[in-house]
């Protein structure tokens, strides 16, 4: 089981040393994550699991200090520039007054990458609980972080609205169960135009989310009442009641969800339907996928912010830019006739266009287009990652 490290904003060369570090040497024993502020950190350990925060100190205020402490769920620490200050809080006195800083340990953070590893294991293994989970018996939230599976999830997203998006990931799903793969289409940006009458007595999209949240009931036991599968055998899960839980969950709750769909062995590659808007949920759920799509249908608007998107994800993601755009293929439509041409940049891997279609029916639209050159060059591109 990996464990989850976050580090504060704030010094920015740190991070960079330590999270390339991390990954060179421990890809499957860490993984670090970048938290503009202690609030977000705090949210992640409480949503996302991660078990250690390295707080920078510039910036952080008594202010950022919840009013019942810190939870016991994480190791915190404090770094700092120099070993003498990690002395100095070592033979600190017992009282130290009113500073809401003084429990919190300082470490230097120069460090070797061995001695950072060790501490880290060390720390982690001995919070409560963890030792239970890495042994196998179950999580909060229901799925172990960190663990590989033979499940592959594909990501489709827009920076602009209208380009075919939740129609392309639709059709890719369908070009996956062509090649007899089991898939589960999961669609975070489209409202219902019947949400799930309760009365049914099924379980939704919601209360997965609910029970990750409340942590009252299991949330994989909830998921396995969950999982449906239509006659053509592609599994969903049903839109919630309230088209509101779609737009308020977190991308830290994306990958949770995810993770549980993993871990229920009901598919082999998830298809995530997912729009990127002004918020930061993207992120998590873009850096978890084995692969991202980008929708563009070839419009000015939809290039332009397409671009935009390109220019932003490096600097949310903190990820190796070569890496990332690995991982992002350009998907170029042609569903309604463009007055521009497609996005040119040499970062992304092209996919290439797929015609210019005029089916009525949405659902004869899908079927055209899972047996488009395209979808094929996508599904490919996925199976020689290993899926």
């Amino acid at each position: 089981m990996s464990i989850r490290v976050g580090i504060t904003d704030g010094n920015r060369e740190f991070f960079e040393r330590f999270h390339k570090a991390m990954r060179e040497q421990y890809p499957d024993e860490i993984e670090v994550y970048l938290f503009p502020t202690l609030s977000k950190a705090l949210k992640a350990v409480d949503r996302f699991r991660v078990k250690v925060v390295l707080l920078e100190p510039e910036g952080l205020s008594s202010s950022d200090l919840p009013t019942k402490g810190l939870p016991k769920t994480a190791y915190f620490v404090r770094l700092a520039d120099r070993k003498q200050e990690e002395k100095d809080w070592q033979n600190r006195p017992e009282s130290n007054g009113d500073d809401a800083f003084s429990n919190i340990p300082v470490l230097c953070r120069f460090r070797s990458v061995a001695e950072w590893h060790d501490l880290i294991i060390k720390e982690a293994s001995a919070l409560p609980g963890l030792a239970d989970k890495a042994a196998g018996t179950g999580t909060p939230g229901g799925a172990k972080p960190g663990k590989k599976t033979d499940c592959r999830v594909v990501l489709f997203t827009s920076a602009a609205g209208g380009t075919g998006t939740s129609t392309a990931a639709r059709a890719f799903a369908e070009c996956c169960q062509r090649h007899n793969r089991r898939v589960l289409f999961l669609d975070l940006q489209t409202l219902p135009d019947e949400p799930a009458d309760p009365a049914d007595g099924l379980y939704t999209l919601e209360d997965v989310v609910l029970s990750i949240r409340g942590r009252r009931y299991a949330p994989d036991a909830v998921l396995e009442r969950t999982l449906r599968s239509d006659e053509e055998g592609l599994v969903t899960i049903p839109p919630p009641q309230n088209p509101a839980v779609l737009f308020d969950l977190t991308g830290e709750e994306i990958v949770t969800v995810t993770d549980l769909i993993k871990e229920s062995h009901k598919c082999t590659i998830i298809v995530l339907d997912l729009g990127f808007d002004a918020t930061e949920r993207i992120v998590l759920p873009l850096l978890a996928a084995d692969c991202a799509v980008l929708v563009s249908n070839g419009t000015q608007i939809a290039n332009r912010k397409t671009k935009q998107l390109m220019d932003v994800l490096p600097g949310l993601c903190t990820e190796d830019p070569i890496e990332l755009y690995e991982k992002i293929c350009l998907l170029y439509n042609r569903f309604r006739r463009g007055t521009s041409e497609v996005l040119q940049t040499e970062a992304l891997v092209k996919l290439g266009g797929m015609g210019e279609l005029s089916v009525p029916d949405p659902a004869d639209l899908s079927s055209e287009l899972a047996v488009a050159p395209a979808m094929e060059r996508l599904y490919e591109r996925l199976t020689k990652q290993g899926g």
